[in-house]
């Protein structure tokens, strides 16, 4: 992030940086709250690991444009780039993607955790953002780092962090829901029928 020479203007760099550094804070703020008050209930978990495969799906989001302009990587992949108007668009993705997740997150309250877990007295969310899809917090990231190759304008970027994301966050969508068919049963099958994407509207 530190080369302002992959930015057609230092304004443009300093937008985009600030945009980032957001991202950063909010997910920090996030890890914080969902840590908060949580030593006094007990959980069980169900996570396999999980919790390491969004960890480097969202890294990898953070990095893989600036690496892909990077001189780590040949010329013909450094300069394989997206037209301007895609860095607009993916300032607008980090923030969109901030505001979704950060909306996911304070409508579950403290039934969010980090790691896949359950307890006895959970309530399923159906409510908000859930209405449209089952995992809106994993959209708001996917969004987001989406948004962070774009601002980069790397198509090599963009492409990798979909591919990265969408295989780290399947894994980790499908231990959630096992784990949420295991507590809710019936209740959380009727979710699925009524809410029938995991990320996105109409698609997936």
């Amino acid at each position: 992030m530190g080369d302002p020479s992959k930015f057609s203007s230092i304004t443009e760099y300093y937008i985009a940086f600030y945009a980032i550094a957001i991202l950063v804070l909010s997910e920090l703020a996030i890890w914080l709250f969902s840590s908060k008050g949580r030593g006094k209930e007990k959980r069980k978990s169900a996570d396999s690991g999980t919790v390491w495969l969004i960890i480097i799906g969202w890294c990898w989001g953070v990095i893989a444009g600036a690496f892909f302009r990077s001189q780590s990587v040949p010329d013909f992949i450094r300069s394989w780039l997206l037209p301007h108007f895609c860095y607009y668009i993916g300032v607008v993705f980090i923030i969109l993607g901030v505001v979704i997740r950060c909306t996911a997150v304070l409508t579950l309250k403290k039934a969010f955790t980090l790691q896949v877990q359950t307890t006895s007295d959970q309530h399923l969310v159906k409510t908000g953002l859930y209405h449209f899809v089952r995992n809106p917090a994993y959209t708001g990231s996917m969004v987001s780092l989406l948004g962070v190759a774009l601002a980069y304008r790397s198509i090599p970027g963009a492409i990798s962090v979909m591919i990265v994301c969408l295989i780290c966050y399947s894994i980790r969508i499908s231990i959630e829901e096992t784990a949420l068919k295991n507590q809710f049963h019936d209740e959380f099958e009727r979710y699925c029928k009524e809410t029938k994407y995991r990320l996105i509207p109409g698609i997936y």
